[in-house]
């Protein structure tokens, strides 16, 4: 057996609702594991001259880590924390992940635990390291040597939490806009920085506890809208105690395969914490359209919002029936119930982003967003005027479905990242191509830490859906993969569609112009955007139009 990480998350995650100290062990297949008899008679009080290692099974190791903290928290003089041990998706990984509160006194005794359950400590060596970690405790902590999140009783503003798969950072900018329009302050965190009243503060991804940190100690933020992505939530917890709404979109395969997440199921697990961690009195928006998703309202102890495209959803209408909220797309109206009552929120005709309910998966976000908002205590009229002036354009949604003309062929730039965004941006270019009598262009490419059938995915959609697929060459985004091999995964998905090999671009600006140089007067192209918006949107900014009217 050998130690896989010791990490230390600062607030909940997937193992505790608290900061955890998370100690993934791997054994063989087929692995004996062998104990040392010193770490047995450490966890009754009693010393060894001499140190064996036995046969043990994987059940006995974790208890025995797990008696071994709790004892070397009692020879510290701390209180014995809480302890989980949990089986991991990767086969033959386990997890011992317990409280702390201070980091360094947690994360040695972490290493001491292992190492003397292991049989890498004699003794002395145990006895010279139980008082280093005596000492370490003895000492006042520093400011980096406490959990970074911020405690409910440190928090003086309103949290609405955000996370799902897709359409995360669209429905953080909406809430965030209708909040504004209404009057309010707002601090908002996403995959493109950290924004207060639209202003950028920092720019990167900040979806994790720093970003939130910041947000939360800014003293003109009156509310807190906070994209929660799936990276900070496994590498350092979420970054917040609780949440008032928590906001979950969907759940699609991405990222599979990292951070010990290797399935769509074990994706959702990590979502549902923000349904775990919303308060009892707050509230829980769930898009009831995804059955992962619907899932989660067994998980939170907050109320629950579900909002679906369907009106015949039966779950959707069993919770109507009982009072709960809801919002319903019928008739081309959303429609609000609660509490058995009904009122129109809005005509997508009325909510740009939807263009006129074309995109579906905006649809989505619009009804998270407009939930969202709801539960916050927003008016009708106050939401209905957020909605009506959010614009799907790159000042207020940079990336997501920008629509540009050039020369009379449209152009759909969208970040569609994975294969379900991909999907919905393909839809929509499609239906854009039908109504102008015109083909679909498709600009393709994926970052390298998507898996290789996902890649794969990604070109046959391209190739089945589009009239004509180039795939881009991917210069940043790269992440453990060579370009080449990602434009010959992508490939070899255009051929599995029984198509030739598709055209090649060295970038996104390049697959632009070789597309529009292809493309004729009622065309349309879409194009994934990842690494060069900036240039594309200068080479487009001319002949920006819009078509959600």
């Amino acid at each position: 057996m050998k130690t896989v990480e010791i990490r230390d998350l600062d607030g909940p995650n997937i193992f505790l609702l608290r900061p955890a100290i998370k100690l993934e062990i791997a054994f063989e297949p087929g692995e004996r594991p062998q104990v040392s008899t010193l770490a047995e008679a450490f966890t009754v009080g009693e010393t060894a001259e001499t140190r064996s290692l036995v046969d043990a099974d994987v059940g006995r190791v974790l208890t025995l880590l797990a008696e071994v903290v709790n004892v070397l928290h009692d020879r510290s003089g701390t209180e014995r924390p809480e302890i989980v041990t949990r089986a991991m998706e990767t086969p033959g990984h386990h997890v011992v992940a317990w409280s702390w509160l201070r980091r360094k006194y947690a994360t040695d005794l972490a290493h001491i635990a292992f190492d003397l359950v292991s049989g890498a400590l004699d003794q002395a060596d145990l006895d010279v390291r139980v008082g280093a970690l005596q000492e370490l405790q003895g000492r006042p902590p520093g400011p980096d040597d406490v959990p970074a999140y911020t405690l409910d009783s440190n928090r003086r503003v309103p949290v609405i939490g955000i996370t799902g798969t897709n359409g995360k950072t669209t429905t953080t900018r909406l809430a965030s806009a209708i909040l504004m329009n209404a009057g309010h302050t707002v601090g908002w965190t996403s995959t493109a920085g950290v924004f207060v009243q639209g202003e950028e503060r920092i720019a990167g991804d900040y979806t994790g506890p720093s970003g939130a940190s910041y947000v939360l100690k800014d003293p003109s933020v009156d509310v807190a809208v906070l994209e929660t992505a799936r990276g900070g939530m496994l590498l350092r917890g979420v970054g917040y105690q609780s949440c008032d709404i928590g906001v979950v979109t969907n759940v699609s395969p991405d990222h599979l395969g990292l951070h010990g997440v290797l399935t769509i199921e074990g994706l959702a697990d990590v979502k549902s914490l923000i349904p775990r961690i919303t308060r009892p009195g707050g509230f829980v928006v769930l898009n009831a359209d995804d059955p992962l998703v619907l899932a989660m309202r067994y998980k939170t102890s907050a109320r629950i919002v579900l909002v679906t495209r369907s009106e015949t959803h039966p779950v959707v209408m069993e919770h109507v029936a009982a009072g709960g909220w809801a919002l319903i797309v019928r008739d081309g109206l959303i429609h609000w119930y609660h509490a058995g009552l009904s009122d129109v929120v809005a005509s997508l005709s009325d909510i740009p982003m939807t263009f006129g309910g074309r995109a579906a998966h905006m649809v989505e976000n619009a009804l998270c967003a407009t939930a969202a908002v709801l539960a916050y205590g927003l008016p009708l009229d106050q939401i209905r005027a957020g909605l009506a002036a959010f614009a799907p354009d790159s000042k207020q949604s940079r990336g997501r479905l920008n629509v540009f003309e050039k020369d009379g062929t449209s152009v759909v730039i969208d970040y569609a990242h994975n294969e379900a965004g991909l999907g919905h941006l393909l839809d929509l270019g499609r239906a854009f191509a039908s109504e102008r009598g015109g083909r679909l262009l498709a600009v393709i490419g994926s970052a390298g830490d998507r898996t290789e059938e996902a890649m794969r995915a990604m070109g046959r959609m391209g190739a089945e859906r589009a009239d004509i697929t180039i795939v881009k060459r991917t210069n940043h985004y790269l992440r453990g993969r060579s370009a080449e091999e990602i434009s010959h995964l992508i490939q070899e998905g255009v051929m599995a569609a029984g198509r030739p090999p598709a055209q090649e671009s060295s970038g996104e600006l390049d697959g632009l112009r070789l597309a529009l140089a292809q493309a004729d007067r009622g065309d349309v192209v879409v194009l994934m955007s990842t690494e060069e918006y900036d240039d594309l949107e200068a080479y487009l900014t001319l002949g920006e139009t819009s078509l959600h009217g």
